[in-house]
């Protein structure tokens, strides 16, 4: 094992993360192992990136591992919170990392996208904060969701993860009026651009021009890294986020007030008559 940081806020806890084998939620584990707390981390397909990320986080905290679920099955949802109750008995925190949707417009998509985008951000977000609740209540615990700047910002083809999100912002208000009498709090946070394989996936041949214009027009000068993001979702956990309750906490480093400036850069290094990128195949995001 390597040397603990003297600073281990989060010493004793154990935290479930969605999405747990890429992007914000890897990252996210990881910080949170370095602080102490013990990981269990979702995955569907991504076996061995999980597998990596279990052990740069048992590398700090022992006891992390990655537990298998499909958020678009709800008997799968319900599976994880039986193992979960049965190996770890209470949680500290719940993190909903973890989406998936078709990058179509409004006018395209299918219905049968609708549906998946909003069992996973939507209908399995509350099964999951029901079925959290009893593992939550007796240490206090919080959940934590991770929403999207396309709520706040116009992304193209991202009009159906946008309301699901926004739907999911939604309810983090209303769990917090739930579930502040019993003891446990609920926070939504909000990240700005973050340099991801999903990112990278979905702008093509224009994604370096992306970054690019990201850090000239930012106000820090700099495109989030998914380590840069998690630090968000580490303050999160902190005791004293707790008068953050029923808050969406924008985390984006100034750079969601930057955008109209970011626009006008990044149509200024597209060349005339480039092709678009086709962002009409699906993508999973965790």
């Amino acid at each position: 094992m390597t040397d603990q940081p003297a600073h281990r806020p989060l010493e004793g806890r154990t935290v479930l993360i969605t999405g747990g084998s890429r992007g914000l939620g890897a990252a996210t584990s990881r910080r949170l192992a370095r602080m102490g707390a013990r990981v269990v981390l979702t995955y569907r397909q991504q076996a061995d990136e999980a597998a990596k990320v279990v052990a740069d986080c048992n590398a700090h905290t022992p006891g992390a591992r990655a537990e298998v679920c499909d958020l678009l099955d709800e008997q799968s949802v319900r599976d994880l919170f039986e193992r979960v109750t049965e190996q770890d008995g209470e949680l500290d925190y719940l993190v909903a990392n973890a989406a998936a949707t078709a990058f179509k417009t409004i006018l395209d998509v299918k219905m049968h996208q609708i549906d998946k985008t909003f069992a996973i951000s939507v209908r399995h977000f509350i099964l999951m904060a029901q079925l959290a609740v009893p593992l939550l209540e007796p240490r206090g615990g919080r959940i934590i969701a991770i929403s999207g700047a396309d709520t706040a910002a116009y992304i193209p083809a991202h009009g159906v993860l946008a309301a699901a999100k926004a739907g999911m912002e939604t309810i983090i208000k209303y769990l917090a009026m739930e579930l502040g009498p019993r003891g446990m709090t609920a926070i939504c946070i909000l990240p700005g651009f973050i340099d991801t394989d999903g990112i990278k996936m979905m702008a093509g041949p224009f994604h370096q021009k992306m970054v690019d214009a990201e850090v000239t027009t930012h106000p820090l000068r700099e495109a989030a890294s998914p380590d840069q993001a998690s630090e968000a979702v580490a303050l999160m956990c902190m005791d004293e986020a707790r008068w953050l309750n029923g808050q969406v906490v924008t985390n984006d480093g100034g750079g969601l007030f930057a955008m109209m400036s970011r626009f006008s850069t990044s149509a200024m290094m597209v060349p005339e008559g480039a092709p678009r990128p086709d962002t009409s195949g699906a993508a999973i995001i965790e």
